[in-house]
């Protein structure tokens, strides 16, 4: 089915204004930079995103510091998804029914607040493991709502004409702000302790907030056609997602690639500072490194997928998904801190290449009526393979031993995506 052709916002909505002299030249690479109100919400994000990886890197330490347990490292984000479920289901309703921009605005104060309040339970000494599943169900139930509400916002700011470019984009921000935030984060767990590294996260959410303040849209619901009248009830909606999904195999089989293959890889970085300090025995520091080292291979993955461009979209996905693996149980097999860093180099190349070209496809293949909701069920999907994964390899893990956990992860993952290439011959024809 070729790609959904939505009208791409008017000018007022997109906002494309012309750039600086001095940005022309990055513009010519980057056009969706063209529009005013995607730099600020970009440059909003880049800043987030540093606290945000610093902040998954202190709560992973809190957690292995505190229970010293790989069971609790993957079970405490399964614990939290459970009742995310409904919330982000829903959530998807709401990106599409509300102004989205408002609705990003409320998730990221409430981020702000979970990560301040997380931190100051580890300054005081009286965070509980109790403490840390409840304010994972916090931080899970606002991701539900915020993620598949910014990457559908990405049409109101640049239109459709470059919204393959915003997507790339978008990721960009996210690896190269996460290579700096998992660097300086083993820094400052080393200096200042995991507290305060989470309270510095907490700070950061600023940015994102004064961006999206400043961030001129018409604000209002994509979904308003039908008025408040005729509009079918939130199960109806939900399914109604659902349903634009389901009439698109090719489409549903790209994302779950990114959900299996990435699944199975996503447990090696939240299995890391058990990897760090139970197998290549290194401190916060040596962590820190190696979660730069996965951050580096997704910038270099965001470039490879910028140089793709339109071309052999699907058939690229399909043999990152199959790579994808392979370096999973490479990884597992290392003993040495370097060697593991450039392996994770790859492993994060591959990675970013699978979540991008998954989320590209999606968008384009989606009507701007059902984004939402459509990407709702694929951010829904995206944290449950991920916090499934961790829960499944850190319990494995257990029993096997974490480096045989890891590969045997990824053995399953190889053999799911082996099979739906022969099945689904379709998705490679993807663009």
């Amino acid at each position: 089915m070729p790609p959904v052709k939505t009208a791409a916002p008017a000018p007022g909505i997109a906002d494309p204004v012309a750039a600086p002299h001095p940005l022309r030249g990055l513009i010519r690479l980057a056009p969706a930079l063209s529009s005013r109100n995607f730099r600020l919400f970009w440059l909003g994000q880049l800043i987030s995103v540093i606290g945000t990886s610093v902040q998954v890197v202190a709560e992973g330490w809190l957690i292995y510091d505190l229970t010293g347990s790989t069971f609790w490292l993957g079970m405490v984000g399964f614990l939290a998804l459970i009742p995310v479920l409904p919330i982000s289901l829903a959530g998807g309703v709401l990106i599409d029914r509300v102004p989205r921009r408002k609705l990003i605005l409320a998730t990221q104060v409430g981020l702000m607040a979970q990560a301040a309040t997380f931190g100051l339970l580890a300054l005081s000494g009286q965070l509980r493991l109790w403490h840390i599943i409840a304010l994972y169900f916090v931080f899970g139930a606002l991701l539900a709502i915020d993620h598949p509400a910014r990457r559908a916002f990405l049409v109101e700011l640049v239109g459709t004409e470059h919204l393959a470019n915003a997507v790339a984009l978008n990721a960009t921000v996210y690896n190269f702000s996460s290579l700096i935030g998992y660097a300086l984060a083993g820094l400052l767990i080393a200096a200042l302790g995991a507290g305060a590294t989470m309270v510095f996260n907490a700070a950061t959410y600023l940015a994102p907030v004064v961006a999206l303040s400043l961030i001129r849209v018409r604000d209002v619901g994509a979904d308003t056609a039908r008025g408040a009248v005729g509009r079918p009830s939130f199960t109806s909606s939900i399914w109604e997602g659902a349903q634009s999904l389901l009439r698109q195999p090719a489409i549903l089989g790209a994302m779950t690639i990114m959900a299996v293959a990435g699944g199975m890889a996503n447990p090696v970085f939240g299995m890391m500072p058990a990897f760090a300090q139970d197998v290549l025995g290194v401190d916060a520091i040596g962590l820190g490194v190696l979660m730069a080292a996965g951050a580096l291979g997704s910038v270099l993955g965001t470039v490879a997928v910028a140089r793709l461009g339109n071309w052999a979209r699907g058939q690229t996905l399909v043999a990152a998904g199959l790579l994808l693996p392979l370096l999973v149980a490479l990884f597992a097999a290392t003993r040495q801190l370097w060697v593991s860093g450039l392996v994770l180099v790859a492993l994060g190349a591959v990675l970013l290449v699978v979540q991008s070209l998954a989320i590209t496809l999606v968008q384009l293949h989606i009507a701007d009526r059902v984004r939402g909701r459509a990407m709702s069920i694929y951010s829904l999907l995206h944290a449950g393979s991920d916090t499934a994964g961790n829960m499944a390899v850190g319990t494995a893990a257990v029993v096997l031993g974490l480096p045989w956990a890891l590969a045997a992860g990824a053995a399953l993952a190889a053999l799911y995506v082996l099979g739906l290439r022969l099945w689904l011959p379709a998705m490679r024809g993807l663009e």
